[in-house]
C-alpha cells in the first residue's frame, strides 16, 4: 500500500512542503487552479528534487461541484492506498469541498499550524503532532520561486579573521564616525585600481585597528594614515562585509539548523529576463526562514534631494524583498552599525514588523538573535 498525500496549492507554500517532508509519502497530488501554475510548478520542482513522485490535478477556485467530482475521482483511483489531505491553502471553495469529501470517505485530514509549529490532524480523530521538519533554506526560497545561484561556501577565513571582525565591531560601537569614514574612502571600490591607498584620520583608536590589519595580513601600511589595500575582496571586507561575517558567525553559534552568507541567486520569471537579488543573512530554524540586512553606512543620511533618511528605504527595501521570499511566517530584521536617531525609521520598523538592531546594540547581538528566533 502507498502513501498519497494531497495538498491544496496557494501562495503560501511552506505548509504544504511541511506535511510532504514529515510524512514521507510515496506520492504527492496538488490540487491547484489555474491561476496558481506558477506556484504548483514550483512546488513540483522541489518535491522532485526530494526523489517523491507528484502531478498537478486542476480544480475550479469557486465550483463546488468540480471540487468534489475531482476528490471524489481522486479516492476511487487510490481505493487500495493510504490516502490523506493537507487542507491548508487553497480558496474556500477548494478547502469546503475537500474536506467535505475526505471527511465523508474516512480519510485522514490535516492542518499544518505553523505558528505554533505543530501539524494538527483535524479528522478523524483530532491529534496534534510537533513539526519536526529542518526545511533547508535552498528548498524554502525554490517554493518562493527565488533559485539560488551562489553563496559564501567556505568559512574557514571568516574564523580566521574573527578577532579583525569583532574589533571593527568594537570600534563602531565606540566610535561610530570613524567607520563613516573608512566607507567613505572606499566608494565604488568594484571601479577602482588595486592596490588601492586610502588615507585615515590620525587617531589612537583608528591607529590601534590599522595594526591588527596589518599584523593580520590584510593590509600594508605606507605611513601613520595610509594604509595599502591589495584587491577588491579586502576593499569589501573593510566597506561593510565585517559585519555581514559578525551577524553570520554569531547567528552559527546559536541553536539553529542553518545559516547561509551573502546568498545570490534569481527569481523565476517566465519569458523574461530572471531579475536577481542579494540577501545578506539568512537563518533556517525548523520550517521558518529569518533574513537579516546589515547596514554600515549612515542610516540618518539623507536621500539626495529629499528630507527623508535613507534609514526609511533600507525599510521598505527589506520588507519587499522579505514578504516575497519569506511568506507569514518567516521574520525580517535591520541590523545597522551605525545609530539609528530618526523616530520616524524607528517607529516605521516597529510597524512592518522589521526587528531593528543598531548602534551600541549590537554588542549585544547574540542575546538580540537568540530572543527573536525564538520569540
Amino acid at each position: 500500500m502507498s502513501h498519497i498525500h494531497v495538498c491544496l496549492v496557494s501562495d503560501q507554500p511552506i505548509p504544504n512542503l511541511t506535511t510532504i517532508l514529515q510524512f514521507e509519502p510515496d506520492k504527492v497530488i496538488l490540487l491547484a487552479t489555474k491561476d496558481r501554475s506558477a506556484e504548483s510548478n514550483r512546488l513540483e520542482k522541489v518535491i522532485r528534487q526530494k526523489g517523491v513522485d507528484v502531478k498537478t490535478k486542476e480544480i475550479k477556485p469557486y465550483d463546488m461541484n468540480n471540487v468534489i467530482s475531482v476528490c471524489e475521482n481522486l479516492i476511487k483511483d487510490y481505493k487500495n492506498d493510504e490516502v490523506t489531505l493537507n487542507i491548508t491553502g487553497g480558496t474556500k471553495i477548494g478547502t469546503i469541498g475537500t474536506y467535505q469529501v475526505f471527511y465523508t470517505c474516512g480519510k485522514p485530514i490535516f492542518y499544518v499550524n505553523t505558528q505554533d509549529d505543530e501539524i494538527i490532524k483535524i479528522s478523524p480523530n483530532e491529534e496534534k503532532i510537533p513539526i519536526n521538519v529542518n526545511m533547508s533554506i535552498r528548498d524554502y526560497l525554490a517554493a518562493y520561486g527565488f533559485n539560488i545561484t551562489n553563496y559564501v561556501k567556505e568559512d574557514r577565513h571568516i574564523n580566521d579573521r574573527r578577532h579583525i571582525t569583532e574589533a571593527i565591531v568594537q570600534l563602531a560601537i565606540k566610535r561610530p564616525e570613524l567607520i563613516g569614514e573608512i566607507n567613505r574612502e572606499l566608494k565604488d571600490i568594484d571601479k577602482a585600481v588595486y592596490p588601492k591607498k586610502i588615507s585615515l584620520r590620525n587617531d589612537r583608536d583608528m591607529d590601534l585597528l590599522c595594526k591588527k590589519l596589518v599584523d593580520y595580513g590584510l593590509v600594508e601600511r605606507s605611513r601613520q594614515t595610509t594604509i595599502e589595500i591589495p584587491d577588491e575582496d579586502a576593499a569589501k571586507y573593510l566597506r561593510g562585509f565585517w559585519f555581514e561575517e559578525y551577524l553570520y558567525m554569531t547567528a552559527k553559534s546559536l541553536n539553529v539548523n542553518e545559516v547561509k552568507l551573502n546568498v545570490e541567486g534569481q527569481w523565476d520569471a517566465s519569458g523574461k529576463k530572471s531579475p536577481r537579488n542579494e540577501f545578506d543573512v539568512l537563518i533556517a530554524k525548523r520550517n521558518r526562514l529569518f533574513y537579516i540586512s546589515c547596514k554600515t553606512a549612515n542610516p540618518d543620511r539623507y536621500v539626495d534631494g529629499t528630507d527623508e533618511s535613507i534609514g526609511k528605504d533600507y525599510l521598505y527595501e527589506l520588507d519587499a524583498l522579505g514578504d516575497r521570499a519569506l511568506g507569514l511566517f518567516g521574520k525580517k530584521m535591520l541590523a545597522s552599525a551605525r545609530p539609528v536617531t530618526n523616530d520616524y525609521v524607528k517607529k516605521r520598523a516597529e510597524v512592518m514588523k522589521i526587528r531593528l538592531v543598531d548602534g551600541r546594540n549590537i554588542a549585544t547581538m547574540k542575546d538580540n538573535l537568540r530572543e527573536w528566533l525564538t520569540k
